[in-house]
């Protein structure tokens, strides 16, 4: 048996259990709150942050998957809830830089495009959370270099 905390976290308070687009669904969770703990509490904290919830992301995840049959159960959701704080990172302070970071970030996970498709299959509580990371990271990248080349989001 899975203890709740561990549950709770790792499907944000059960709403990865919703049937339709879970993963889509923690991403919308972390819009707001990403964007709002960006702007209030400053880019290294934000960093902190996200380290942070890695770091229990993966003791979680580890402990929810000796559980399950599923080595990437789709109502784990709080994998999908990080990648878009990092895709989150370097957005303008706009409505359009957010919008762009969530659509970048879901093409990137629901597609699995390489290198995402490579992270996806390692093996365990990494692998969960690494093909998030990775789209989440790709996701910054193409935000930095629109912001480079002075393209005004």
């Amino acid at each position: 048996m899975i203890n709740k905390l561990i549950v709770n976290f790792c499907t944000l308070f059960n709403l990865g259990f919703v049937k339709f687009m879970p993963g889509t669904i923690g991403s919308l969770v972390s819009l707001p709150l990403g964007y709002i703990t960006l702007k209030f509490f400053g880019f290294w904290t934000f960093i902190l942050i996200i380290i942070l919830l890695i770091l229990v992301s993966f003791f979680a995840i580890s402990k929810y998957l000796i559980s399950n049959e599923s080595k990437d159960p789709k109502e784990v959701i709080i994998d999908e809830f990080i990648g878009q704080f990092i895709a989150l990172i370097f957005i303008p302070n706009s409505f359009l830089g957010l919008l762009l970071s969530f659509l970048l970030f879901r093409f990137f996970d629901i597609t699995k495009l390489y290198p995402v498709n490579k992270a996806e299959k390692i093996p365990g509580a990494i692998g969960v959370l690494a093909d998030d990371i990775v789209a989440g990271l790709m996701t910054a990248g193409i935000i930095i270099f629109l912001n480079i080349f002075g393209i005004d989001l």
